[in-house]
């Protein structure tokens, strides 16, 4: 595991009890397997399709609801996860809701436990590449798991709005939006740990940089869209207005007859 991700995981299992405990409060995790509009946008699950029966990876998993929602929608369900916290929350929640679901720590960019060409579908998205220091090599590990003809769906927080300044309440561009990292913070006041004890870091991605990875991943591009224009309750500069979501799908290319 690179040094960067390896600080990232520390940083992820120290945060995750805190975390979770705000997951635990809106009690999604409850409801997100037999109502998936929870976690999924109507455009997202025109592509899912009917997911029942069908072998489905979900790359950095963190809260698992999309997992969750997937399994009650009758997938069935693998889970991986850099943080053995947030993975073992999620089991104990698995287990009081009887939902079946294998869950497996991984670095996203290394899934040599994983065979190839062993998954219908392979999803991911929300805040994941934000952590990921090879975005290629992360794209081209969900690609070689998939079976050929398989989708790879892809729902990321608009990189347009990963370039701002924070608690500012206007905009300011902070980060040029090709100014990729890493972006080095430190995550110690969120668990009350010395400064400096928990480094991590972000990486950027252009849209650009993720179609590139998509593609050269063995994948090809079927659909792009951005949606959504709502400022989140947590964002704390006036983002209404901007683009919220990237939506990628691509299918991985059918393997070529002699």
């Amino acid at each position: 595991m690179n040094e960067f991700h390896e600080a990232n995981r520390k940083g992820w299992d120290a945060a995750s009890p805190g975390w979770q405990a705000q997951v635990e409060a809106q009690g999604a995790w409850r409801r997100v397997s037999l109502d998936p509009t929870v976690v999924f946008d109507r455009l997202e699950l025109d592509y899912l399709g009917d997911v029942q029966g069908k072998q489905v990876c979900v790359l950095g998993s963190g809260d698992n609801l999309v997992v969750f929602a997937l399994a009650g929608m009758g997938a069935r369900m693998t889970s991986v996860d850099i943080s053995q916290t947030q993975l073992d929350i999620a089991a104990e929640r698995a287990r009081e809701i009887g939902l079946s679901i294998t869950f497996i720590r991984a670095d996203v960019t290394d899934l040599s436990v994983l065979a190839a060409n062993t998954f219908d579908l392979v999803y991911t998205g929300g805040h994941v590449a934000v952590w990921v220091a090879d975005l290629s090599q992360y794209y081209a590990e969900a690609g070689r798991i998939l079976r050929p003809g398989g989708l790879f769906i892809v729902n990321e927080y608009h990189p347009f709005r990963r370039i701002w300044k924070w608690d500012f309440g206007r905009l300011e561009v902070e980060s040029p939006y090709f100014a990729r990292g890493p972006h080095l913070f430190d995550r110690a006041d969120e668990v009350g740990a010395p400064a400096g004890s928990l480094p991590s870091y972000e990486f950027h991605w252009t849209i650009a940089d993720f179609v590139a990875a998509m593609q050269a991943g063995g994948c090809t591009l079927r659909a792009l869209h951005e949606y959504g224009d709502q400022a989140e309750a947590w964002e704390s500069v006036p983002l209404t207005g901007l683009p919220q979501f990237l939506l990628l799908v691509g299918q991985k290319q059918q393997e070529q007859r002699a």
